[in-house]
C-alpha cells in the first residue's frame, strides 16, 4: 500500500484551482489502484501506459491535471485480454475488475478497476472500516483500462471495417434506447445476418452486442497494422485520433505525484494527435464526466444521513 504523508491532503492551488481536500483523498485512492494494477503489470512483464488526460497530465503536470479527477490507462488489446483476468486474481479483495469480460451487462467498451464494490454511506462496519484504511475515503474511485487495436494498412478495408463497427458500437452505447423503442430486435437480427454471427438474448444481450464488436477491433494483426486507436474513439472523434503503432514500441518513465509511471516513448506525437501542437499550454476545461466524479456518490451519503437523523427523531 502506498505510503501518503499527511501533507498531500491539505488543501493547495495549482494554475489558480482550488484542490480540496476531499479532492485529495478520492485522488489518493485512485493512486493507490494505479500504483496495484501498474504493479501487477510489471510483475508479469505487460507493456502499460498512461492515457489520455492522465498521460498529459504526467507529461505537463508531472501529476493530475488540476480540474481533472480520474486516471486513464491504455495497452495492446493481447494484453489486456490476459490482463483482465490476472487482476481478477491477484488484486486485493476489495477490488472490483469491472468489464463485459468479468462481469454481466456492463455497458462500457473498456474496463474499469474500482477501489471497492459500494460506498461507504455509515451503515455498514466493514466498509466504515476499509474507509479509515482508505485515507478516511468513502467514495468508490478507481483506473480505466483501454485496449489499443490495430488499425489495418489496407484503406479500402479499414473503411469498411470501421463502418461495420461503427453500426455494432452504435447499438452497444444505445441498448437501452433501442430497447425502449422495440428496435433492439431488428437492430440485432441485421447485425446478426450482415456479419454471420449470433447473438446472445436475454440477459446476456449486451455483453454480446460488445464482444460482436470487440471481435471487429480484433481483426487486425500487428503485422498488418500501421497506427492502433480505440476503436469506440474512433468511431465517435474520427482520423485524429490514429497513433503510430512505434509510439508503444518502448517505455518511458516519469513522475506522477508521489509515483513513477510509464508512457509511451512516442508521447510527444500521441499527445499532438490528440490535443495538438500546443499541448503544453494549459487550457482549463472539463472533464468527460461530472466533476467532481464522486458528486452523486457525495449526494447519496448525505441522502443517508438525512434519514437516519430523521430515523433517530421517530
Amino acid at each position: 500500500m502506498l505510503n501518503i504523508d499527511d501533507s498531500f491532503f491539505r488543501e493547495e492551488n495549482r494554475w489558480n484551482e482550488t484542490i480540496s481536500e476531499a479532492m485529495k483523498r478520492a485522488w489518493a485512492i485512485q493512486l493507490e489502484v494505479l500504483y496495484e494494477v501498474l504493479s501487477i503489470a510489471q510483475k508479469h512483464d505487460i507493456p502499460i501506459w498512461m492515457e489520455y488526460g492522465s498521460l498529459l497530465g504526467t507529461v505537463r503536470h508531472h501529476g493530475y491535471i488540476p480540474w481533472d479527477d480520474d486516471i486513464d490507462l491504455c495497452l495492446f488489446r493481447e494484453d489486456y485480454m490476459k490482463f483482465l483476468f490476472i487482476l481478477q486474481k491477484e488484486l486485493p479483495r476489495e477490488r472490483v475488475v469491472r468489464s463485459f469480460y468479468t462481469q454481466k451487462n456492463y455497458e462500457q467498451p473498456k474496463a474499469f478497476v474500482n477501489t471497492r464494490a459500494v460506498i461507504d454511506i455509515g451503515i455498514d462496519t466493514r466498509e466504515m472500516e476499509f474507509t479509515k484504511k482508505m485515507w478516511g475515503c468513502p467514495y468508490s474511485g478507481g483506473v480505466d483500462l483501454f485496449p489499443l487495436d490495430y488499425i489495418p494498412k489496407d484503406e479500402a478495408y479499414w473503411k469498411q471495417l470501421i463502418e461495420l463497427y461503427k453500426i455494432v458500437y452504435d447499438l452497444g452505447i444505445g441498448f437501452e434506447k433501442y430497447q425502449s423503442s422495440g428496435e433492439l430486435e431488428g437492430f440485432v437480427r441485421q447485425i446478426e445476418s450482415t456479419l454471420n454471427v449470433t447473438i446472445e438474448r436475454g440477459d446476456g444481450m449486451l455483453d454480446s452486442v460488445w464482444k460482436v464488436a470487440d471481435s471487429l477491433s480484433m481483426m487486425t494483426t500487428r503485422d498488418e497494422a500501421g497506427f492502433v486507436t480505440w476503436y469506440p474513439e474512433y468511431a465517435m472523434c474520427g482520423a485524429r485520433r490514429k497513433r503510430p503503432v512505434d509510439a508503444y514500441s518502448k517505455t518511458v518513465w516519469m513522475d506522477y505525484e508521489m509515483l513513477k509511471v510509464p508512457v509511451p516513448i512516442g508521447y510527444d506525437e500521441v499527445l499532438r494527435t490528440e490535443y495538438g501542437d500546443n499541448y503544453m499550454t494549459p487550457v482549463k476545461g472539463t472533464a468527460g464526466h461530472d466533476y467532481p466524479y464522486y458528486k452523486i456518490q457525495e449526494k447519496k451519503i448525505l441522502f443517508n444521513n438525512r434519514i437516519g437523523q430523521i430515523g433517530d427523531i421517530f
